[in-house]
């Protein structure tokens, strides 16, 4: 097995309240970074005075970058950049990896070279009970079939050539910069290790008016990136439509009410139910009858949302699909400089 030197690198804004856990849970890890590169993008809330205070306990491994106004993407090409190391380990802010993390996620990129990148497992740490049925519905598990695994900036590594020959993440994008990023890597070849004992923890959104705005910036990615399925897209569209219309109008026209009803006993057998089923095999937790109806309605009706105003900015909207053209034939280039 070949020792290659590690870089972590990670984006962050307004993270005071858990930026010292972060941080010491990188440096205790069993196997120690080489680097870890934190791309600040002009946090006010005391972030920087804490990252300062790492950079000059920990010199020349902790490096902060203050960056401000930059995305996740472009805070991660800059941190990259930066980094002198051959694999780059991905996580964000708000996240926690486990003491042997980065021991086990790198682990399959030195043990075998035809691998460019590796995906992890993520641990849902939710408060209540809403958090946790709302990281279930937020989260895929990981393929267990190589042809279809990706990997995710939650929780990935990679070599820093593949990022070089991919171009970079996407800066234009504001989320579903990972996805293209990784369908990238792969069209030219790499090849994605999975790492299920490298595991970082996470907490879900708390409350529905987060996590409605979460599912709707996931579809508007998805649409951005010209995957939005338009068929199924104006099914689940339809579908809310023939429900919201009639309660709207049933102040007006009561017996609208019952519409409305009939629609929602059609969704929950068709959509909730089938969704509800799987939750049950990944959770234990109780309340799932309560919990998982709501937010499986609120995630299909926002992400088909956002993925309607994120098609149409991909078909219309300045850059977007010209952007996306030169990724993809390789001729897009990053602002960052890298």
């Amino acid at each position: 097995m070949i020792h290659h030197s590690v870089a972590v690198v990670s984006t962050v804004l307004n993270e005071r309240a858990g930026l010292r856990a972060l941080l010491d849970g990188f440096l205790a890890q069993t196997r120690r970074p080489d680097e870890i590169v934190v791309v600040d993008g002009g946090s006010n809330d005391g972030t920087q005075d804490i990252l300062r205070e790492y950079e000059r306990a920990h010199p020349g491994v902790v490096v902060v970058v203050v960056a401000p106004g930059v995305n996740i993407a472009r805070g991660r090409n800059i941190a990259i950049a930066h980094a002198k190391s051959d694999l780059i380990a991905v996580t964000d802010g708000g996240c926690r990896p486990e003491p042997d993390w980065l021991e086990h996620l790198v682990r399959p990129l030195e043990a075998d070279a035809a691998y460019g990148a590796v995906t992890g497992a993520r641990r849902i740490v939710g408060a209540n009970r809403f958090e946790e049925f709302a990281g279930v519905l937020s989260t895929s598990v990981n393929a267990p079939d190589e042809a279809e695994r990706t990997f995710h900036g939650r929780n990935s590594a990679f070599r820093k050539s593949v990022w070089a020959e991919v171009g970079g993440y996407p800066e234009w994008l504001y989320t579903a910069e990972d996805t293209l990023f990784a369908r990238r890597a792969k069209a030219l070849g790499c090849r994605v290790a999975l790492a299920e004992d490298a595991v970082v923890s996470w907490r879900p959104r708390p409350n529905m008016r987060k996590l409605c705005k979460q599912y709707y910036l996931y579809g508007r990615g998805t649409g951005r990136i010209g995957a939005a399925d338009l068929r199924t897209m104006r099914y689940h569209l339809r579908n809310h439509a023939l429900w919201l219309l009639p309660l709207a109008l049933a102040p007006l026209y009561p017996w609208l009410l019952l519409v409305t009803l009939a629609m929602l006993v059609y969704l929950y057998l068709n959509l909730v139910r089938p969704v509800l089923a799987g939750v049950r095999e990944r959770t234990a937790a109780p309340g799932a009858g309560w919990y998982v109806p709501p937010i499986v309605m609120a995630r299909s009706l926002c992400n088909n949302v956002g993925q309607l105003v994120g098609w149409w900015e991909y078909r219309h909207g300045k850059g977007f699909r010209a952007n996306l053209d030169s990724y993809l034939a390789g001729r897009w280039s990053m602002e960052s400089g890298a």
